[in-house]
Protein backbone atom coordinates (compact mmCIF):
# COMPACT_ATOMS: atom_id res chain seq x y z
CA UNK A 1 0.00 0.00 0.00
CA UNK A 2 1.23 3.48 -0.87
CA UNK A 3 1.97 5.55 2.25
CA UNK A 4 -0.78 8.03 3.21
CA UNK A 5 -3.09 6.83 0.44
CA UNK A 6 -6.48 5.26 1.05
CA UNK A 7 -6.57 2.44 -1.48
CA UNK A 8 -9.95 1.28 -2.75
CA UNK A 9 -10.52 -1.47 -5.29
CA UNK A 10 -13.67 -1.41 -7.38
CA UNK A 11 -14.96 -4.11 -9.72
CA UNK A 12 -16.59 -2.73 -12.86
CA UNK A 13 -18.90 -5.24 -14.56
CA UNK A 14 -19.56 -4.62 -18.24
CA UNK A 15 -18.18 -1.06 -17.99
CA UNK A 16 -19.96 1.59 -20.04
CA UNK A 17 -16.62 2.96 -21.32
CA UNK A 18 -13.02 1.75 -21.53
CA UNK A 19 -11.95 0.56 -18.08
CA UNK A 20 -8.99 2.94 -17.83
CA UNK A 21 -11.22 5.89 -18.74
CA UNK A 22 -13.82 4.77 -16.21
CA UNK A 23 -11.16 4.45 -13.50
CA UNK A 24 -10.00 8.01 -14.09
CA UNK A 25 -13.60 9.19 -13.93
CA UNK A 26 -14.20 7.40 -10.62
CA UNK A 27 -10.97 8.75 -9.10
CA UNK A 28 -11.93 12.32 -10.01
CA UNK A 29 -15.63 11.93 -9.13
CA UNK A 30 -14.94 10.66 -5.66
CA UNK A 31 -12.11 13.03 -4.78
CA UNK A 32 -12.82 16.46 -6.32
CA UNK A 33 -15.95 16.01 -8.48
CA UNK A 34 -15.08 18.69 -11.02
CA UNK A 35 -13.98 18.92 -14.64
CA UNK A 36 -10.26 18.25 -15.09
CA UNK A 37 -9.61 21.68 -16.63
CA UNK A 38 -11.07 23.36 -13.53
CA UNK A 39 -8.68 21.73 -11.07
CA UNK A 40 -5.73 23.99 -10.21
CA UNK A 41 -2.41 22.17 -10.32
CA UNK A 42 -1.59 22.64 -6.64
CA UNK A 43 -4.98 21.18 -5.65
CA UNK A 44 -4.68 18.22 -8.01
CA UNK A 45 -1.25 17.41 -6.61
CA UNK A 46 -2.56 17.27 -3.04
CA UNK A 47 -6.13 16.02 -3.33
CA UNK A 48 -6.96 14.40 -6.65
CA UNK A 49 -7.55 10.66 -6.55
CA UNK A 50 -5.17 8.66 -8.69
CA UNK A 51 -5.53 5.42 -10.61
CA UNK A 52 -3.00 2.91 -9.30
CA UNK A 53 -3.91 -0.14 -11.37
CA UNK A 54 -6.52 -1.38 -13.84
CA UNK A 55 -6.64 -5.12 -14.42
CA UNK A 56 -8.98 -7.37 -16.32
CA UNK A 57 -10.59 -10.01 -14.09
CA UNK A 58 -12.53 -11.95 -16.71
CA UNK A 59 -14.54 -11.36 -19.87
CA UNK A 60 -16.98 -8.94 -18.25
CA UNK A 61 -15.19 -7.52 -15.18
CA UNK A 62 -12.31 -5.16 -14.51
CA UNK A 63 -10.60 -4.36 -11.19
CA UNK A 64 -9.76 -0.68 -10.67
CA UNK A 65 -7.46 0.18 -7.76
CA UNK A 66 -7.62 3.85 -6.85
CA UNK A 67 -5.64 5.82 -4.29
CA UNK A 68 -7.19 8.73 -2.43
CA UNK A 69 -5.11 11.19 -0.41
CA UNK A 70 -5.68 10.62 3.30
CA UNK A 71 -6.66 14.27 3.77
CA UNK A 72 -9.90 13.63 1.90
CA UNK A 73 -11.23 11.51 4.79
CA UNK A 74 -10.98 14.49 7.17
CA UNK A 75 -10.50 12.05 10.09
CA UNK A 76 -14.26 11.31 9.96
CA UNK A 77 -16.03 8.00 9.36
CA UNK A 78 -18.90 9.63 7.50
CA UNK A 79 -16.58 11.45 5.16
CA UNK A 80 -14.52 8.29 4.61
CA UNK A 81 -17.68 6.44 3.53
CA UNK A 82 -18.66 9.30 1.23
CA UNK A 83 -15.17 9.34 -0.26
CA UNK A 84 -15.25 5.61 -0.99
CA UNK A 85 -18.74 5.22 -2.38
CA UNK A 86 -20.63 8.51 -2.46
CA UNK A 87 -21.40 9.62 -6.01
CA UNK A 88 -20.03 6.44 -7.55
CA UNK A 89 -22.94 4.56 -5.96
CA UNK A 90 -24.96 5.97 -8.88
CA UNK A 91 -22.55 4.66 -11.51
CA UNK A 92 -23.80 1.47 -13.18
CA UNK A 93 -22.29 -1.83 -12.06
CA UNK A 94 -19.50 -0.55 -9.79
CA UNK A 95 -18.80 -2.51 -6.60
CA UNK A 96 -16.30 -1.60 -3.87
CA UNK A 97 -14.57 -4.87 -3.00
CA UNK A 98 -11.36 -4.07 -1.08
CA UNK A 99 -10.05 -1.32 1.16
CA UNK A 100 -6.65 -0.52 2.67
CA UNK A 101 -6.34 2.32 5.16
CA UNK A 102 -3.01 3.97 5.99
CA UNK A 103 -1.73 3.70 9.55
CA UNK A 104 -1.78 7.48 9.90
CA UNK A 105 -5.55 7.54 9.28
CA UNK A 106 -6.29 4.49 11.41
CA UNK A 107 -4.62 6.27 14.32
CA UNK A 108 -7.18 9.08 13.97
CA UNK A 109 -10.32 6.94 13.70
CA UNK A 110 -12.24 5.70 16.77
CA UNK A 111 -11.58 1.95 16.63
CA UNK A 112 -13.18 -0.43 19.16
CA UNK A 113 -13.21 0.66 22.78
CA UNK A 114 -12.22 -2.84 23.90
CA UNK A 115 -13.22 -5.34 21.25
CA UNK A 116 -12.77 -9.07 21.73
CA UNK A 117 -10.27 -8.73 24.58
CA UNK A 118 -12.61 -6.55 26.66
CA UNK A 119 -15.63 -8.76 25.94
CA UNK A 120 -13.67 -11.81 27.10
CA UNK A 121 -12.61 -9.93 30.22
CA UNK A 122 -16.21 -9.02 31.08
CA UNK A 123 -17.72 -12.44 30.37
CA UNK A 124 -14.81 -14.56 31.54
CA UNK A 125 -15.05 -16.64 28.35
CA UNK A 126 -11.71 -17.85 27.05
CA UNK A 127 -10.69 -20.18 24.26
CA UNK A 128 -14.07 -20.70 22.60
CA UNK A 129 -16.68 -18.98 20.46
CA UNK A 130 -19.55 -17.21 22.21
CA UNK A 131 -23.32 -17.56 22.13
CA UNK A 132 -25.54 -14.51 21.79
CA UNK A 133 -29.32 -14.27 21.76
CA UNK A 134 -31.91 -11.53 21.30
CA UNK A 135 -34.66 -10.09 23.48
CA UNK A 136 -37.89 -9.79 21.47
CA UNK A 137 -40.57 -9.21 20.30
CA UNK A 138 -41.57 -5.58 20.60
CA UNK A 139 -44.77 -5.26 22.60
CA UNK A 140 -43.58 -7.68 25.29
CA UNK A 141 -43.71 -6.47 28.87
CA UNK A 142 -40.46 -5.61 30.64
CA UNK A 143 -41.20 -8.50 32.98
CA UNK A 144 -41.41 -11.00 30.11
CA UNK A 145 -38.19 -9.78 28.54
CA UNK A 146 -36.46 -9.85 31.93
CA UNK A 147 -37.57 -13.46 32.39
CA UNK A 148 -36.03 -14.41 29.03
CA UNK A 149 -32.83 -12.64 30.05
CA UNK A 150 -32.80 -14.46 33.40
CA UNK A 151 -33.15 -17.91 31.84
CA UNK A 152 -30.56 -17.28 29.13
CA UNK A 153 -28.05 -15.99 31.70
CA UNK A 154 -28.76 -18.85 34.09
CA UNK A 155 -28.04 -21.25 31.23
CA UNK A 156 -24.58 -19.71 30.86
CA UNK A 157 -25.32 -17.50 27.84
CA UNK A 158 -22.48 -15.15 26.99
CA UNK A 159 -24.01 -12.13 25.24
CA UNK A 160 -27.54 -10.75 25.17
CA UNK A 161 -28.79 -7.97 22.91
CA UNK A 162 -32.04 -6.13 22.38
CA UNK A 163 -33.75 -6.66 19.06
CA UNK A 164 -33.36 -3.60 16.83
CA UNK A 165 -37.15 -3.23 16.89
CA UNK A 166 -37.20 -2.69 20.64
CA UNK A 167 -37.62 1.09 20.60
CA UNK A 168 -39.42 3.39 23.03
CA UNK A 169 -40.62 6.92 22.36
CA UNK A 170 -40.10 7.95 26.00
CA UNK A 171 -37.07 7.59 28.20
CA UNK A 172 -39.06 6.29 31.19
CA UNK A 173 -40.20 3.17 29.33
CA UNK A 174 -36.69 2.59 27.98
CA UNK A 175 -35.16 2.90 31.44
CA UNK A 176 -37.72 0.60 33.03
CA UNK A 177 -37.14 -2.10 30.43
CA UNK A 178 -33.35 -2.11 30.46
CA UNK A 179 -33.25 -1.89 34.26
CA UNK A 180 -35.54 -4.93 34.57
CA UNK A 181 -33.36 -6.94 32.21
CA UNK A 182 -30.12 -5.83 33.84
CA UNK A 183 -31.41 -6.79 37.29
CA UNK A 184 -32.47 -10.21 35.99
CA UNK A 185 -29.00 -10.85 34.58
CA UNK A 186 -27.40 -9.75 37.83
CA UNK A 187 -29.64 -12.17 39.69
CA UNK A 188 -28.55 -14.98 37.39
CA UNK A 189 -24.92 -14.04 37.87
CA UNK A 190 -25.27 -14.41 41.64
CA UNK A 191 -26.31 -18.01 41.04
CA UNK A 192 -23.90 -18.99 38.25
CA UNK A 193 -20.85 -16.89 39.13
CA UNK A 194 -20.65 -15.87 35.44
CA UNK A 195 -21.30 -12.57 33.74
CA UNK A 196 -23.61 -12.21 30.74
CA UNK A 197 -22.93 -9.05 28.72
CA UNK A 198 -26.24 -7.24 28.06
CA UNK A 199 -26.47 -4.64 25.28
CA UNK A 200 -29.69 -2.58 25.06
CA UNK A 201 -30.72 -1.01 21.75
CA UNK A 202 -30.39 2.78 21.63
CA UNK A 203 -32.16 4.53 18.74
CA UNK A 204 -33.06 7.98 17.52
CA UNK A 205 -30.94 11.10 17.60
CA UNK A 206 -30.09 14.23 19.53
CA UNK A 207 -31.17 14.58 23.14
CA UNK A 208 -33.34 11.46 23.09
CA UNK A 209 -30.43 9.27 22.02
CA UNK A 210 -28.13 10.82 24.60
CA UNK A 211 -30.64 10.26 27.39
CA UNK A 212 -30.79 6.58 26.47
CA UNK A 213 -27.01 6.32 26.55
CA UNK A 214 -26.95 8.10 29.91
CA UNK A 215 -29.48 5.59 31.26
CA UNK A 216 -27.38 2.67 30.03
CA UNK A 217 -24.27 4.11 31.66
CA UNK A 218 -26.13 4.79 34.93
CA UNK A 219 -27.36 1.19 34.97
CA UNK A 220 -23.73 0.05 34.99
CA UNK A 221 -24.02 -1.66 31.61
CA UNK A 222 -21.03 -1.88 29.30
CA UNK A 223 -22.49 -1.17 25.88
CA UNK A 224 -25.37 -0.73 23.47
CA UNK A 225 -26.73 -1.91 20.13
CA UNK A 226 -26.64 0.72 17.37
CA UNK A 227 -27.84 0.56 13.76
CA UNK A 228 -25.14 2.58 11.95
CA UNK A 229 -26.70 2.27 8.49
CA UNK A 230 -29.95 3.74 9.84
CA UNK A 231 -28.64 6.43 12.19
CA UNK A 232 -25.48 7.19 10.22
CA UNK A 233 -22.01 5.74 10.58
CA UNK A 234 -20.59 9.01 11.88
CA UNK A 235 -23.21 9.24 14.63
CA UNK A 236 -22.63 5.65 15.67
CA UNK A 237 -18.88 6.21 15.75
CA UNK A 238 -19.12 9.16 18.13
CA UNK A 239 -22.19 8.90 20.39
CA UNK A 240 -21.44 5.72 22.31
CA UNK A 241 -17.83 6.77 22.80
CA UNK A 242 -18.98 9.98 24.56
CA UNK A 243 -20.37 7.80 27.34
CA UNK A 244 -17.54 5.27 27.44
CA UNK A 245 -19.78 2.53 26.05
CA UNK A 246 -18.91 -0.30 23.71
CA UNK A 247 -21.31 -0.87 20.83
CA UNK A 248 -22.62 -3.64 18.64
CA UNK A 249 -23.17 -2.76 14.98
CA UNK A 250 -26.46 -4.15 13.71
CA UNK A 251 -26.57 -4.52 9.90
CA UNK A 252 -30.12 -3.23 9.32
CA UNK A 253 -30.27 -1.54 5.87
CA UNK A 254 -26.78 -2.78 4.95
CA UNK A 255 -28.15 -5.52 2.72
CA UNK A 256 -29.04 -2.92 0.09
CA UNK A 257 -25.29 -2.40 -0.30
CA UNK A 258 -23.80 -5.82 0.36
CA UNK A 259 -26.14 -8.16 -1.46
CA UNK A 260 -26.11 -7.00 -5.13
CA UNK A 261 -23.68 -8.87 -7.36
CA UNK A 262 -22.39 -6.02 -9.51
CA UNK A 263 -22.69 -2.90 -7.35
CA UNK A 264 -22.65 -1.88 -3.71
CA UNK A 265 -19.94 -2.72 -1.17
CA UNK A 266 -18.62 -6.13 -0.15
CA UNK A 267 -19.55 -7.36 3.33
CA UNK A 268 -15.94 -7.59 4.50
CA UNK A 269 -15.43 -3.89 3.67
CA UNK A 270 -18.76 -2.55 4.94
CA UNK A 271 -19.46 -4.74 7.98
CA UNK A 272 -15.81 -5.59 8.52
CA UNK A 273 -13.19 -2.89 7.99
CA UNK A 274 -15.48 0.15 8.11
CA UNK A 275 -17.46 -0.74 11.25
CA UNK A 276 -14.24 -1.78 12.99
CA UNK A 277 -12.61 1.54 12.13
CA UNK A 278 -15.77 3.29 13.35
CA UNK A 279 -15.35 1.65 16.74
CA UNK A 280 -17.82 -1.23 16.81
CA UNK A 281 -16.81 -3.84 19.38
CA UNK A 282 -19.16 -6.43 17.83
CA UNK A 283 -20.32 -6.62 14.22
CA UNK A 284 -23.29 -8.76 13.15
CA UNK A 285 -23.50 -10.02 9.57
CA UNK A 286 -25.70 -12.72 7.99
CA UNK A 287 -23.01 -15.18 6.91
CA UNK A 288 -24.22 -18.57 5.64
CA UNK A 289 -27.27 -20.55 6.70
CA UNK A 290 -30.21 -19.23 8.67
CA UNK A 291 -33.34 -17.35 7.69
CA UNK A 292 -31.33 -14.46 6.27
CA UNK A 293 -28.16 -15.44 4.43
CA UNK A 294 -25.62 -13.57 2.37
CA UNK A 295 -25.62 -14.34 -1.34
CA UNK A 296 -21.82 -14.07 -1.29
CA UNK A 297 -19.27 -16.47 0.17
CA UNK A 298 -17.88 -13.77 2.46
CA UNK A 299 -18.18 -15.11 6.01
CA UNK A 300 -14.48 -15.95 6.37
CA UNK A 301 -13.30 -12.71 4.75
CA UNK A 302 -15.51 -10.65 7.02
CA UNK A 303 -14.23 -12.44 10.14
CA UNK A 304 -10.66 -11.75 9.04
CA UNK A 305 -11.39 -8.08 8.37
CA UNK A 306 -12.69 -7.78 11.92
CA UNK A 307 -9.92 -9.69 13.68
CA UNK A 308 -6.66 -9.56 11.72
CA UNK A 309 -4.12 -6.80 12.50
CA UNK A 310 -5.35 -3.35 11.44
CA UNK A 311 -2.96 -0.69 12.66
CA UNK A 312 -3.27 -0.66 16.43
CA UNK A 313 -7.05 -1.14 16.45
CA UNK A 314 -8.38 -3.86 18.77
CA UNK A 315 -10.13 -6.79 17.11
CA UNK A 316 -13.89 -6.53 16.73
CA UNK A 317 -15.93 -9.62 17.63
CA UNK A 318 -17.50 -11.09 14.46
CA UNK A 319 -21.05 -12.31 14.99
CA UNK A 320 -22.83 -14.42 12.42
CA UNK A 321 -26.61 -14.07 12.66
CA UNK A 322 -29.66 -13.88 10.46
CA UNK A 323 -31.91 -16.52 12.00
CA UNK A 324 -29.39 -19.22 12.87
CA UNK A 325 -30.67 -22.40 14.54
CA UNK A 326 -29.32 -24.20 17.57
CA UNK A 327 -28.37 -27.20 15.45
CA UNK A 328 -25.99 -24.93 13.49
CA UNK A 329 -23.99 -23.77 16.51
CA UNK A 330 -21.41 -26.56 16.63
CA UNK A 331 -20.69 -26.39 12.89
CA UNK A 332 -20.27 -22.62 13.06
CA UNK A 333 -17.76 -23.06 15.86
CA UNK A 334 -15.73 -25.52 13.84
CA UNK A 335 -15.91 -23.37 10.72
CA UNK A 336 -15.00 -19.99 12.18
CA UNK A 337 -12.86 -20.77 15.21
CA UNK A 338 -12.86 -19.31 18.71
CA UNK A 339 -12.87 -15.58 17.99
CA UNK A 340 -16.45 -15.12 16.91
CA UNK A 341 -20.01 -15.26 18.24
CA UNK A 342 -23.01 -17.07 16.83
CA UNK A 343 -26.41 -15.43 17.20
CA UNK A 344 -29.40 -17.71 17.81
CA UNK A 345 -32.59 -15.78 18.41
CA UNK A 346 -36.03 -17.22 17.73
CA UNK A 347 -34.91 -20.84 17.67
CA UNK A 348 -33.66 -20.47 21.23
CA UNK A 349 -36.50 -18.32 22.55
CA UNK A 350 -39.11 -20.77 21.28
CA UNK A 351 -37.72 -23.42 23.65
CA UNK A 352 -39.89 -21.92 26.39
CA UNK A 353 -39.31 -23.72 29.67
CA UNK A 354 -36.29 -25.44 28.12
CA UNK A 355 -34.56 -22.16 27.23
CA UNK A 356 -32.11 -22.44 30.11
CA UNK A 357 -31.12 -26.04 29.40
CA UNK A 358 -30.97 -25.42 25.64
CA UNK A 359 -28.60 -22.51 26.26
CA UNK A 360 -26.43 -24.71 28.45
CA UNK A 361 -26.31 -27.41 25.77
CA UNK A 362 -25.31 -24.89 23.08
CA UNK A 363 -22.49 -23.54 25.25
CA UNK A 364 -21.26 -27.10 25.75
CA UNK A 365 -21.19 -27.61 21.98
CA UNK A 366 -19.19 -24.40 21.48
CA UNK A 367 -16.74 -25.51 24.17
CA UNK A 368 -16.57 -28.84 22.27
Amino acid sequence: MTADLIEATYIATRPDRPADVLAEAVAREQSLEILPELIPGHIAERLLGRVLEVERVDETRWAMRIGYPELLASKQMGQLLQLLYGNVSFYPRIRLTALSLPRSLLDELPGPLGGIARIREITGVEGRAMLITVLKPRGSSPEHLADLALRFARGGGDLLKDDQNLVEADIQSFTKRITSCAQAIEKASEKTGRNCLYLPHAAGSGDHLRRQLEAVARAGLHGVVLCPWVMGLESAATTAREFGLMWLAHPAMAGSLTEPDDHGVSTDVLLGTLVRAAGADISIFPGSGGRISSSHDDEGRTCRALTEPLGTLPATLPCTGGGKRLDQVAAAGRRLGPDFAVLVGGDLLRRGDALESSTRDAITELAG
